[in-house]
């Protein structure tokens, strides 16, 4: 019964450092996107940034909904984690502020 005990902790343990590099890459990935946004001088189409907002968008969403599927990894790490999520989520409040105005404050 201890060897699965053991057994089962270790596949845990692996499961969570996997599950900590598909969050950091879905912020990663919504990072990017979110420079794009941020260089919104560059010759990009109305459409295509809001492409791109959507793509941020939803990195976040992904990474903020994994979070807390995370079990026993080290609170250092969670607590990065969760900052990274929290200005990647300002960062995109700040662009939709900036880029619909109107909409925001209308509460579209």
């Amino acid at each position: 019964m201890e060897r699965h005990t053991k057994k089962l902790a270790q596949l845990r343990a692996r499961t969570d450092r996997q599950l900590v590099e598909l969050i950091s890459a879905k912020l990663d990935h919504g990072f990017s996107y979110a420079r794009v946004l941020a260089a919104r001088e560059s010759r990009a189409v109305r459409a295509e940034l809001m492409e791109f907002e959507r793509r941020a968008e939803a990195a976040w969403r992904e990474a903020n909904q994994l979070l807390p599927a995370l079990g026993g990894i080290d609170d250092a790490v969670r607590t990065a984690l969760q900052r990274r999520a929290g200005i990647l989520r300002e960062v995109l409040d700040q662009f939709a502020a900036d880029a619909y105005p109107i909409r925001r404050a209308a509460g579209y």
